[in-house]
């Protein structure tokens, strides 16, 4: 199987939230738009599955800050076995803090995730967030 396409999971929100997502400029895998009176944002990170079996990601500051200011914020984590994650951004949000960001001179400020099974965690962080993961199906 391969990553789920971001086309494909930002179609699939569209029809779900009735509106039309767009690119946010010089964001690959960031969309916004609106829901009736709601800004949406989405962020669509993908990772490999790696040998010890876990994927991981980074969200850069900046993301998080446009995560933060929407109405509606999600992120949809896509895996190269072909699954995909829905997580409500602001209740994975609680889990980030400034304690457990990361900051190196390559990537910034940003902060590191995990993700296996049906648990996402942010590096630094002993609380586990559960996501039920699904299969794409285009």
């Amino acid at each position: 199987m391969s990553v789920p396409d971001k086309e494909i999971v930002v179609n699939k929100l569209n029809q779900k939230y009735g509106c039309s997502l767009s690119t946010i400029s010089r964001k690959q895998i960031m969309y916004q738009g609106e829901s009736g009176e709601k800004r949406i944002v989405v962020c669509t990170p993908y990772s490999k599955i790696h040998t010890i079996g876990k994927g991981w990601f980074d969200l850069k500051i900046t993301q998080v800050e446009l995560l933060d200011d929407a109405d509606i914020s999600l992120l949809v984590v896509r895996l190269e076995d072909g699954r995909f994650y829905y997580v409500d951004f602001k209740e994975l949000r609680k889990m980030i803090t400034l304690e457990n960001q990361i900051v190196n001179s390559r990537e910034g400020k940003h902060w590191k995730f995990y993700i296996w099974g049906n648990i996402i965690q942010v590096r630094g962080c002993s609380d586990k967030f559960l996501s039920v993961s699904e299969i794409l199906i285009s």
